[in-house]
């Protein structure tokens, strides 16, 4: 709970003013817990296991330097003048929420109110399903900025080619299968083992396909095993079965992106996990052969590349 770091305030009454925007105390509030989510994540990616079995009070803890309660403070603030900040700059430009933004956003907020817990959460803290919704829609304006600068025909349009460029870089598109010897007993393995240099042997010759592989492994019956078509006039993956894997910087990250990445495509490795933990069965494919991953990944791909700096930018602004 963030309830300590709100303070009391009337109903409705104004608690933050940025730029030409004002803000309520509840508004400031659902800031607050937000912060202080990330806050928390911060601390626990800082404590090791021992640690993170035991109550943590977060309240002790600093983050960058600083006291836990000041930076939730702050970022809080922040994360108000960015809102505000692209709320006007939108504005300005005479950029606006399509409907689509509109129904996609309602639908989030009613998943995360209703499924995700968030209204226990925010309401413990005087926070009303208005608010948060206002809150959580406020935040589409600074992607629409983004990509009033750097999406396609934007003023700072990013090139096709550094696109093209980006994906086959820092992405690689695998079909993966994957073996857990946590419940496993030393025959299992054994016998899981020998399961997966049979697959990786018939993938290499030829004999069999992945997804025959995956039905099997997966004890799937053939004839249930279907894909769904895409609507009309939507793109969809030539192989259901491929997964993307990002290199470290990029949001698809992945700890095994450099061992598929130094495959050619059409090879096959067995990757055996840490403390032989399990196995992954890997076919590197063709990323850029697929039109669907350059036009599903376009958001990641401009971020990957301008999110930086455009990040620089709004710290600048805020300030």
């Amino acid at each position: 709970s963030a309830t300590c770091l709100a303070g009391c305030h009337k109903k409705g009454e104004i608690a933050v003013t940025a730029g030409e925007y004002e803000f309520t105390s509840a508004y400031y509030s659902c800031a607050l817990v937000f912060a202080d989510s990330e806050a928390r994540l911060l601390v626990q990616e800082e404590l090791d296991e021992e640690d993170l079995k035991k109550e943590i009070e977060y309240y002790k803890h600093k983050i960058d330097k600083t006291d836990y309660t000041e930076w939730v403070k702050t970022k809080a603030l922040d994360n108000i003048k960015t809102l505000a900040n692209y709320k006007a700059l939108c504005k300005e430009a005479g950029i606006e929420l399509s409907e689509d933004d509109l129904k996609l956003a309602q639908s989030n907020i009613d998943y995360m109110w209703d499924s995700y817990g968030y209204s226990v959460l925010l309401q413990a803290n005087g926070v009303s399903y208005d608010t948060f919704k206002q809150y959580y829609i406020d935040g589409y304006y600074t992607n629409k900025y983004f990509d009033y600068l750097y999406g396609e025909g934007g003023k700072e349009e990013i090139p096709a080619d550094q696109l093209s460029k980006q994906l086959t870089e820092d992405y690689v598109l695998v079909n993966a299968l994957n073996a857990s010897f946590a419940e496993a007993n030393v025959d299992q393995i054994k016998e899981l083992r020998e399961k997966f240099t049979e697959y990786e042997t018939a993938l290499r010759n030829g004999s069999r396909t992945f997804e025959e592989i995956y039905v099997e492994y997966n004890e799937i019956k053939p004839e249930e095993h279907k894909h769904e078509a895409p609507a009309e006039g939507e793109l969809a993956p030539q192989d259901y079965h491929a997964t993307v894997w990002g290199d470290e910087n990029t949001e698809y990250a992945y700890e095994h992106f450099d061992a598929a990445k130094s495959l050619k495509v059409g090879e096959v490795k067995i990757i055996t996990l840490e403390d032989e933990a399990g196995l992954i069965l890997v076919v590197k494919k063709d990323i850029a052969a697929d039109p669907y991953y350059l036009d599903n990944l376009d958001d990641s791909l401009r971020q990957d590349l301008r999110g930086d700096e455009f990040e620089e930018n709004t710290k600048k602004l805020i300030k």
